[in-house]
């Protein structure tokens, strides 16, 4: 399997340090320097893979003093990396799922694991697990970057028995939340012909 990796470091002091693993497997270690334009891009061809693997990326080595700050207490250079997109087989990886992801930081102070989040200024570790299968991954991408986005987009509908059924809104309609087969292949092709 193709992995890219696309990571905006940047600079105070020092470049940041990064640690990428794949099911434990070092696949870099070293400072976080931009090798393409401003950003640092890592590909690799994995050949080892479980049904379920587990990727690293883990920002080390951070000290207080790389966090640079005005009279006002606002930062001017900080030290971090922030990720820009993951790559399987040259399938992206929808945006709305890498932020679903949890990011453990090694700092003091700091909750056990952080969501929501793509830019790692304190020390610590993102976790992102993905399948053998890339296509299948994709097409299981697609179908959680839709419920993630339409978390919001949720309503409660009443029908005329007086029922109440959560529904929420994919490709432009309403879909019962309480049934499993509600979409279609024909639903999910027109979806990705749409996001292409």
């Amino acid at each position: 399997m193709k992995v890219k990796i696309i990571i905006e470091p940047t600079f105070s002091n020092n470049w940041p340090n990064l640690r990428l693993e794949i099911n434990q497997e070092e696949m870099f270690n070293g400072f976080c320097k931009p090798n393409k334009e401003n950003y640092f891009v890592w590909c690799g061809d994995v050949s080892t893979l479980l049904e379920e693997n587990v990727l690293k990326i883990t920002h080390y080595n951070k000290k207080g003093q790389d966090t640079i700050v005005d009279e006002e207490g606002n930062i001017q250079k900080d030290r971090s990396i922030i990720l820009k997109s993951i790559e399987f087989d040259d399938m992206s990886v929808p945006e709305v799922i890498l932020y679903d992801q949890k990011f453990y930081p090694d700092w003091p102070g700091q909750p056990t694991y952080i969501k929501n989040n793509l830019y790692f200024g304190y020390n610590g570790t993102y976790v992102f697990k993905f399948q053998k299968n890339s296509k299948i991954m994709y097409y299981q991408n697609l179908l959680q970057k839709e419920m993630l986005a339409n978390i919001n987009n949720k309503k409660i509908l009443t029908l005329p028995s007086g029922e109440q059924i959560e529904s929420f809104e994919f490709n432009g309609k309403f879909v019962d939340g309480a049934k499993k087969d509600s979409v279609t292949i024909d639903d999910l092709y027109q979806a990705v012909t749409n996001e292409n």
